[in-house]
């Protein structure tokens, strides 16, 4: 069972609400409805206090843009009064300068805020990165980069096809200096379109050739699993990274999921805590974290769904 003294990674999703529009976020997926929750600093605070050996609070969320929780600077103050080593990641474009520059007073060495870019362009970034302003994103990192006493901002760089000649390009050479670290990571994989509510830049939203037969690979294996465990065969190995990772994340409302996949995926309310029905391959979206889709994600250094 799910033990609280145990847990060291908490992913926590503090509003529901985002000003961007990322054509694969969950957000757009039919099958999910966000509810814009916004819980007190003093209630997130006492949930967390739950968890003894907690070490790393990560401030990203499945369905949320943590810094429009309105509260964002008293939190980050509490959690490095406590010690937490924050990770925050950020689409960059909410509020102003000011703002930025105050949050940079904040955090410390410890922490660390990733700043997503996706094009050298306006253009080219606001094809997955829908309602967010390039311009913004550079001005607001450079205001939290210059009050910050630490070199602790990334950007963080979500390759596609359409934009992987782009990342090769001076133009994205150069901002990419502006940043103390440089994250490469590679996009989601797109799912069926019947799948999103809105298909808009969907038909754009494309891996790179090469990524794609990986990922293919991935999915055939984790769906032949999944098949074989409805037909009674018992030859599957869940290596969940939750359990692994003694990692849980909590939405907007406070309750407790093993990892945002289970939460995106699993379409229940409420997780009883119960590792053993994740171990016994009961729920369809662990079938990502079966031993040979994960040694396969991992030697790729690849994320899924």
């Amino acid at each position: 069972m799910f033990a609280k003294d145990l847990t060291e990674r908490i992913e926590i999703d503090l509003t529901g609400t985002c000003n961007a529009r990322c054509p694969l976020c969950a957000r757009n997926y039919k099958h999910i409805t966000v509810k814009y929750n916004e819980r007190s600093v003093s209630e997130i605070a006492a949930q967390l206090e739950e968890y003894p050996n907690g070490k790393y609070v990560h401030l990203v969320g499945a369905f949320s843009e943590p810094t429009l929780y309105k509260k964002f600077h008293d939190l980050c103050r509490y959690l490095v009064e406590k010690e937490w080593h924050i990770e925050i990641c950020t689409n960059g474009d909410t509020h102003d300068e000011k703002w930025w520059s105050e949050l940079g007073e904040i955090l410390t060495e410890r922490d660390s805020v990733y700043f997503t870019i996706c094009g050298s362009t306006q253009e080219l970034h606001e094809i997955y990165r829908v309602g967010t302003s390039l311009e913004n994103i550079r001005k607001n990192a450079k205001a939290f980069r210059e009050s910050c006493k630490s070199k602790i901002d990334y950007i963080q760089h979500i390759l596609f096809d359409y934009n992987a000649e782009d990342l090769e390009s001076e133009s994205m050479a150069e901002i990419m200096d502006e940043f103390s670290h440089i994250n490469l990571t590679q996009t989601l994989y797109r799912r069926e379109t019947e799948i999103y509510k809105n298909p808009f830049n969907l038909d754009k939203m494309l891996v790179t050739p090469e990524l794609k037969n990986k990922y293919d690979l991935i999915i055939r294996e984790a769906n032949r699993k999944w098949a074989e465990k409805l037909t009674g065969k018992k030859n599957y190995d869940i290596d969940c990274r939750s359990f692994n990772k003694k990692s849980i994340h909590i939405d907007q409302h406070g309750k407790v999921y093993p990892c945002y996949i289970w939460l995106e995926e699993s379409r229940k309310n409420i997780w009883d805590g119960d590792y053993k029905k994740i171990q016994n391959f009961e729920y369809e979206c662990c079938r990502i974290c079966e031993k040979n889709c994960k040694r396969l994600m991992d030697m790729w250094d690849l994320e899924i769904l």
